[in-house]
C-alpha cells in the first residue's frame, strides 16, 4: 500500500506540474478519463491510511482503563445532554423566531385596524359634510385639515389624500394633508382596487415620489407603507376615494420595538451575503440601513450581534400581487435575554411564583449534575486505582517477586479482587518455594538414580553354554525391583530377582540394603569355590534363609520383597533355585513349560520362616525368562492386563530369537499394550538361553 501511494502521489503531481489546466481540457477523452481515474484511485491510500491512524490512536487512546471509562462517560452521558442541550436551544431559536414574527404580525395588524378605523371615521364626517349640499373642495380641505391632526397626533408622518370628481370641471382633483406632496402631480388609484376599497402594508411603487420623507429626498425612503383606501361617492356623479398612509419609518419601528423588547433594523438594500439566517457583523447593513432603533454606531452591547432577517410580504401597489420586495429588508436583533425579560417581565404573583420554580429546578438540576460528576470521577478513580494496583502487582510477579501485596482499601467487588491477587500470589510464593524443594529433591533422586544404576550389572556375564540379559525399568526416577548377576568363576552363575514393597526412595533404599546383604553373604560362602557351599544341598536356601533374617532384623515389620534366587552350574548344565514369593520365572523346554515356584514365603516378614530349593537339568535350547509383576500386570485403555499367558504365548512364538531380541520383543509388546504413559510398576526382566 506504500509503493501504491507513493506512485500515484507521484504521478498526481506530475499531472498538476505538468499539465497545465488549459492543457488538460485539450487532451482526448479518454486521456482525460485516465487522469482523473488517477485523481480517484487516491481515495484508496488515503482510506487505508485514515484507518490505520485511527485504529493505532484508538489502541492508544483506549488503553488505560480510565481514559476508556472517561470516553464511555462521555458517549453515555456528556454527548446526549450535549445533543439534548443542542435540541433545546434550536427549538428555542425556532420558538423565538416564530414568536418575534407572530407579535411583529399581530403589531403590524393592530396599527393596520387603527388606520382603516381612523379612515372610515374621516369618511363618514365627509359624508355627513356634503349630505344636504353640493360638495366644496376647499370645505372638504377643511374637514380633513381638522381631523387630520389626530391622526397626525399619533403617526406624525401620516398622509392622507382626497381624490374626487369636479362637478363643474368634471375632472379629478387631489387633495393631500400630512406629508404628502402633490405638486400638481396627476394623483392615481390603482386599478386592481375594488369598489370596497382595501387596507394592509404596501409597496409603493407607483408614485413613491409625492410621499417622499421631509430630509431623506436623496434615498428611497417612505417605500413601505401601512395603507387605508376607502372608495365611495357623495352622489352618483361625483365619486371619490380616501386614501391614509403611514409610512413604516423609525417611528413606526419604535412602535413595534416596545411591544416586542427587541431591536429592529430597516434596510433599503439586501447584503450580498444573502438571505442569511444570521448576519454576524451589522457592518454589511450599515451603509444601507434605512432606519434602526438603536444607535448603531455608539451602541456597543448590540453591536456585532446576530439579526434575522424577516420579509414582511406586501402588496405591490402598482400590481396589486403580494410578495417581498428585492430590497428592503426588515432584520430583528437576536438577543434572548431581551426576549425573556419581554416575555416573562410581568410583575404578576404567579409568574414570580413560576420563574422562582423554575430558578429552583435549574438549581437542583445542576447541583444534581455537579455530584454526579463528582460522584462518577471517584468512583472512576476507585476503578482505576484497582486496576492500577492490579498491573502494578502483576509488574512485580512477572520480574519474579512474589512478595508485592496490594493494600485492600474497599468491601466490595474490587476489594475481593485485591484480595485474592493477595492470596494467589500468596498460593504462587508457596508454590516457588515448594517448586525449588522439588527440584532439589528431583536432583537428589537423578544422584539416587546414577547410584541405582551403578548396583544394576554393567553387562551380563557370559558363559560357555549360557546366553544371559537383564533389563529394569522404573515406573519412577528410582526403582524397587532388583536383579543381579554374579559370577563366581567360569563354572558356577548366581542370578538373582527380587521386588521391593512400595515404590520410590524407601524401596530403592531397601533394594539397595537387599542387593548388598546378598553379595555378603554369597561371597562369603563361594570364597573357596566349593560346590556345596554353592549350589549344593542347601546352598541356595541357606543364602534365602540368611538374607530373609538380615532383612527382617534391619528393616520395619511392613517392609518386604519376594525374591527368586539362582545358581547355574555351566560344566554339570544344571540350575539350582529357590523362589522366595516371587512371580515364578517360565523355563521353555521342546516339551512344554514349567513355573520355578519351588522356595518358600517372602523374606523380611517371618524371622524363622524355611525355605527349599529345587535343581533342574539343563537342556540345550532351553529358555528362562524371570519377571517382576510390572511385566504381566501392565493394563490398556480397557482396563485389561497384559497377563502371564501372553507372555508364555508371545516366548513360545519367538523362541528362535537370542537372548536379547527375545528381551527386546517381550518388552515392545508389553509397552505397546499399555495405555498409560506414566506406569504403576516397576518392570524388570532376565532372560536366559542355553545351549
Amino acid at each position: 500500500m506504500g509503493r501504491l501511494a507513493l506512485i500515484l502521489i507521484t504521478l498526481w503531481l506530475l499531472r498538476v506540474l505538468l499539465l497545465p489546466a488549459a492543457v488538460q481540457r485539450s487532451l482526448s477523452p479518454g486521456i482525460q478519463f485516465g487522469l482523473d481515474l488517477l485523481t480517484f484511485l487516491l481515495v484508496v491510500p488515503a482510506v487505508y491510511y485514515a484507518w490505520k491512524l485511527f485504529t493505532v490512536a484508538r489502541g492508544r487512546l483506549l488503553w488505560k482503563i480510565r481514559r476508556r471509562l472517561i470516553i464511555a462517560h462521555i458517549l453515555i452521558a456528556a454527548i446526549p445532554l450535549a445533543l439534548v442541550v443542542v435540541i433545546l436551544y434550536v427549538s428555542g431559536l425556532l420558538f423565538y423566531y416564530q414568536l418575534s414574527y407572530y407579535l411583529i404580525e399581530k403589531q403590524i395588524g393592530i396599527h393596520t385596524a387603527q388606520i382603516q378605523a381612523f379612515n372610515l371615521s374621516l369618511n363618514a364626517v365627509l359624508q355627513q359634510a356634503v349630505s344636504s349640499a353640493t360638495p366644496d373642495p376647499g370645505m372638504l380641505k377643511q374637514v380633513m385639515d381638522r381631523d387630520a391632526r389626530y391622526l397626525l397626533g399619533m403617526y406624525r408622518n401620516a398622509s392622507i389624500v382626497l381624490r374626487i370628481k369636479d362637478p363643474a370641471s368634471g375632472r379629478f382633483v387631489a387633495y393631500g394633508v400630512g406629508n404628502v406632496a402633490l405638486n400638481g402631480a396627476e394623483y392615481q388609484i390603482p386599478p386592481w382596487i375594488s369598489e370596497n376599497g382595501w387596507s394592509g402594508l404596501i409597496y409603493e411603487d407607483l408614485q413613491p415620489s409625492i410621499y417622499a420623507l421631509p430630509g431623506n429626498e436623496n434615498k428611497r425612503t417612505g417605500q413601505l407603507y401601512l395603507r387605508s383606501l376607502i372608495v365611495g361617492d357623495f352622489r352618483p356623479e361625483i365619486p371619490y376615494s380616501l386614501e391614509l398612509s403611514v409610512p413604516l419609518n423609525g417611528e413606526m419601528l419604535a412602535s413595534l420595538q416596545s411591544a416586542l423588547g427587541q431591536n429592529l433594523l430597516l434596510a433599503d438594500h439586501q447584503p450580498s451575503t444573502g438571505l442569511n439566517v444570521m448576519l454576524q457583523d451589522t457592518g454589511v447593513l450599515k451603509e444601507n440601513i434605512l432606519y434602526a432603533t438603536y444607535d448603531l454606531a455608539g451602541d456597543q452591547e448590540s453591536v456585532g450581534r446576530p439579526l434575522w432577517s424577516m420579509p414582511l410580504y406586501p402588496y405591490y401597489w402598482s400590481t396589486g400581487e403580494t410578495g417581498r420586495p428585492a430590497d428592503t429588508m426588515l432584520f430583528i436583533e437576536l438577543s434572548t435575554t431581551r426576549l425573556i425579560q419581554n416575555v416573562l417581565g410581568s410583575d404578576s404573583n404567579v409568574s414570580r411564583t413560576i420563574l422562582g420554580a423554575l430558578e429552583l429546578v435549574v438549581a437542583f438540576f445542576l447541583a444534581v449534575e455537579l455530584l454526579s460528576l463528582i460522584a462518577g470521577i471517584l468512583l472512576t478513580k476507585s476503578i482505576t486505582n484497582a486496576v492500577y494496583n492490579l498491573d502494578r502487582g502483576t509488574e512485580f510477579i512477572r520480574r519474579g517477586d512474589f512478595s508485592q501485596r496490594i493494600v485492600v482499601k474497599s468491601d466490595d467487588q474490587l476489594g475481593a479482587l485485591a484480595k485474592s491477587f493477595n492470596q494467589m500470589t500468596e498460593y504462587i510464593q508457596t508454590l516457588v518455594k515448594e517448586r525449588v524443594q522439588k527440584e532439589r529433591l528431583e536432583r537428589e533422586l537423578e544422584i539416587a538414580k546414577e547410584v541405582q544404576e551403578q548396583l544394576f550389572p554393567k553387562q551380563a556375564p557370559k558363559l560357555k553354554h549360557m546366553e544371559l540379559t537383564g533389563l529394569c525399568l522404573p515406573a519412577r526416577i528410582v526403582s524397587g525391583d532388583y536383579y543381579d548377576f554374579l559370577k563366581f568363576d567360569n563354572r558356577f552363575m548366581g542370578l538373582a530377582l527380587g521386588d521391593i514393597c512400595g515404590k520410590g526412595i524407601s524401596a530403592a533404599l531397601l533394594m539397595a540394603n537387599l542387593q548388598a546383604t546378598l553379595r555378603s553373604n554369597v561371597f562369603a560362602r563361594g570364597t573357596d569355590a566349593q560346590h556345596s557351599d554353592i549350589s549344593g544341598d542347601g546352598g541356595v536356601a541357606g543364602v534365602v534363609k540368611v538374607l530373609n533374617q538380615q532383612i527382617y532384623n534391619f528393616t520395619s515389620a511392613n517392609k518386604f520383597a519376594s525374591f527368586f534366587y539362582a545358581v547355574y552350574d555351566d560344566l554339570q548344565s544344571t540350575f539350582t533355585y529357590c523362589n522366595a514369593g516371587h512371580n515364578p520365572p517360565l523355563y521353555f523346554t521342546d516339551s512344554g513349560f514349567r513355573r520355578l515356584s519351588t522356595g518358600g514365603t517372602v523374606v523380611g516378614i517371618f524371622p524363622d520362616a524355611e525355605f527349599e530349593q529345587e535343581t533342574i537339568q539343563i537342556m540345550s535350547g532351553d529358555i528362562l525368562v524371570a519377571y517382576t509383576d510390572g511385566i504381566i500386570e501392565s493394563v490398556n485403555e480397557y482396563g485389561e492386563e497384559f497377563g502371564e499367558q501372553r507372555l508364555i504365548d508371545l516366548v513360545r512364538g519367538k523362541s528362535d530369537m537370542p537372548a536379547e531380541k527375545l528381551q527386546k520383543a517381550i518388552v515392545d509388546e508389553v509397552l505397546g499394550w499399555a495405555f498409560e504413559e506414566e506406569r504403576d510398576d516397576d518392570m524388570t526382566l532376565i532372560v536366559a538361553r542355553f545351549h
